[in-house]
C-alpha cells in the first residue's frame, strides 16, 4: 500500500511554463480519500515551494532547499544550516564569474547583493523560487543560511560547475539542480534525507513510498522509495537510475501516474 507520494516541482509536476496540472485538485482529493500524503521536494525555499499549492499546502508535507529543511502541516521537522566559513568561499568564486548571481537562502528570507543590477530575466527566474528577497552583503547576513543558490543562464553544468567541484567536501556539497541553477548546501543532506525525515516523522516506510523526479538532485530520493518515476524529459542519469519512465511534464504525467498506482 502506498502511503506517501513525493514529487519534484520544476520539469516534473509543473509544465514548462510553471503551471500546475489541471487535474491536480482532483488528484489531491483522491489521495486524501485513500489516506495518502502528498509531499513536494524541491530546491525552492519553503515559501516558494508552498506558493503554487495555495490552500492545499496546509495539508501537505515538504522537503525544501534540496532537503535541507522538512515540514509537515506547517511544522518544521528540521533545518541544516551552513557556517560563514563554509559558504563565503562559494561567494568569492561566484564574484569571479560575470553572470553568476548568488542567492543566500536563509531561514527567514533570501539575501542578495546588488539588487539594483537585477535584470528582468533575473527577476523572472528568481521569483519562481523566492517570492521575496532582501539586499545584504554576504559577509554580514543577519540570518542563518540554509544554502547558497547560484543562478547562471548559459548551461551552468558545463560552464560554471567545473569551477565548483573543488569545493565539495565533508561539510558542503555543490549540486547542479537545473540548467540554470547550482545549489550549495550541507553535504549531509539531500532530497533523499528530506524524504527520510518525513518517513520517520509519519511512520511510513520506503516500501510505502513512491517518488517523482527529473534532475540530478532528485537521484537520492530513489534510495527511499519502492518505485521512482522519471518523466520523459528527465536527465539521462535520472532515467537510468529510477525504476520507471513516464510521459513528459507537459502531459500531466505525474498526476495521471499517481491515480494509476493508487
Amino acid at each position: 500500500m502506498i502511503k506517501l507520494v513525493v514529487t519534484d516541482m520544476d520539469g516534473c509536476l509543473l509544465d514548462g511554463r510553471g503551471n500546475m496540472p489541471s487535474d491536480f485538485a482532483d488528484t489531491f482529493k483522491y489521495m486524501q480519500e485513500k489516506g495518502v500524503i502528498m509531499a513536494a521536494a524541491s530546491g525552492r525555499s519553503i515559501a516558494g515551494l508552498m506558493k503554487p499549492f495555495g490552500d492545499t499546502a496546509k495539508d501537505m508535507a515538504f522537503a525544501s532547499d534540496n532537503g535541507a529543511c522538512a515540514y509537515y502541516k506547517g511544522e518544521q521537522l528540521f533545518a541544516n544550516t551552513l557556517k560563514p566559513e563554509d559558504y563565503l568561499p562559494i561567494i568569492a568564486e561566484a564574484r569571479k564569474h560575470p553572470g553568476v548571481r548568488p542567492v543566500g537562502c536563509g531561514t527567514r528570507d533570501a539575501w542578495m547583493e546588488d539588487i539594483d543590477k537585477l535584470t528582468d530575466r533575473d527577476i523572472t527566474e528568481l521569483s519562481k523560487y523566492y517570492p521575496t528577497w532582501k539586499e545584504c552583503g554576504f559577509e554580514s547576513v543577519p540570518d542563518d543560511i540554509i544554502k547558497i543558490a547560484l543562478l547562471y543562464f548559459d548551461d551552468i553544468e558545463k560552464n560554471i560547475y567545473p569551477f565548483y567541484e573543488k569545493y565539495n567536501n565533508d561539510k558542503i556539497l555543490c549540486k547542479v539542480t537545473s540548467y540554470v541553477w547550482i545549489d550549495v548546501f550541507d553535504s549531509r543532506v539531500s532530497k533523499g534525507t528530506g524524504v527520510k525525515a518525513l518517513q520517520e516523522k509519519l511512520g511510513i516506510s520506503p516500501e510505502e513510498t513512491v517518488v517523482f523526479g527529473d534532475y540530478l538532485n532528485d537521484l537520492p530520493m530513489a534510495d527511499y522509495a519502492a518505485r521512482s518515476f522519471a518523466p520523459a524529459n528527465a536527465h539521462p542519469d535520472v532515467k537510468a537510475r529510477f525504476t520507471d519512465i513516464i510521459g513528459s511534464n507537459e502531459e500531466a504525467s505525474v498526476t495521471r501516474t499517481i491515480r494509476e498506482i493508487l
